[in-house]
C-alpha cells in the first residue's frame, strides 16, 4: 500500500479511530527520541513524592485533551 493510499484510508476512518492512530504514531515517534526517553526514565525513577502528579490531576488533564 502506498503512502497516498494509506492517507486516504486513514482520512476515511471515524474520528475515534483517527485519534487512536495519531496517538500510536506519536508513541512511535517519542519512543525513538532519546531525550524524551531519558526524561521519562528520570520521572519514573523519581523517588520524591512531592514531585509526583496526583492521579486526579492527571485524569483531569486527560479529560480536557479530548
Amino acid at each position: 500500500m502506498s503512502k497516498a493510499e494509506l492517507k486516504r484510508e486513514m482520512a476515511a476512518l471515524p474520528l475515534e479511530d483517527q485519534n487512536e492512530l495519531a496517538a500510536f504514531l506519536l508513541h512511535l515517534r517519542l519512543e525513538r527520541d532519546p531525550v524524551w526517553r531519558s526524561e521519562m526514565t528520570r520521572r519514573i525513577d523519581d523517588q520524591t513524592p512531592s514531585q509526583w502528579v496526583p492521579l486526579s490531576d492527571w485524569k483531569k488533564e486527560l479529560n480536557t485533551a479530548e
